[in-house]
């Protein structure tokens, strides 16, 4: 006859811990908070929806705008990586928009993330604040792209009314996908710039 505690031992699982996807959790909380709305989901909510302990949660993602601003850092990876291939002979303008369609070009399995986490954005401005590093960032290397491709300085108030406007359109297209469109993404990044060409 076994003791309770080899019972115990006995149910527990073997071997290495369950993987928790994190962008399966984040998949599941952008859609809650698309559906109910970001203030009225808790961290315990999104835990029983994805079906991972709290713990694990936070492990993962440290607060719940954590959850939303996943994506960004993959989008200005591709983003720079293209930027940074473009042929030095092509202008500004011609090389940002292509790079801007890379780095809108998110995998199948990311793009309906991407819209939820768009959409949750757009609804709940205070999370702005939260990827706001990583836009200034993106911008500033815009900036500085358009000032060395234009023979100008980072400080030259066109360079830096043309730098900022390709990242509003693009940040705008992006969002307008997300409550609006159908298709693509990086195709409507793609006709957007094409309207400040």
């Amino acid at each position: 006859m076994s003791s309770t505690s080899d019972r115990e031992t006995s149910d527990r699982p073997t071997g290495r811990p369950r993987t928790i996807d994190p962008d399966a959790v984040s998949l599941v909380a952008l859609r809650l908070f698309d559906e109910l709305g970001f203030d009225a989901v808790s961290m315990d909510d999104v835990a029983t929806a994805a079906g991972v302990s709290r713990r694990s949660l936070f492990r993962l993602f440290p607060n719940k705008a954590a959850l939303v601003w996943g994506g960004l850092d993959e989008f200005a990876s591709r983003f720079g990586d293209a930027l940074r291939e473009r042929p030095s002979t092509e202008s500004s303008s011609v090389a940002l928009r292509a790079a801007y369609r890379i780095g809108a070009t998110f995998p199948d399995d990311a793009v309906e993330v991407t819209r939820h986490r768009l959409r949750v954005i757009r609804a709940n401005p205070s999370l702005e604040h939260v990827g706001a590093a990583t836009v200034t960032t993106l911008t500033d290397a815009i900036v500085r792209f358009v000032a060395e491709r234009d023979g100008a300085t980072p400080d030259d108030l066109a360079v830096s009314v043309r730098a900022h406007a390709l990242a509003a359109a693009a940040s705008a297209a992006l969002t307008w996908w997300a409550l609006h469109g159908d298709g693509r993404p990086e195709d409507v990044v793609d006709r957007a710039l094409a309207l400040l060409a």
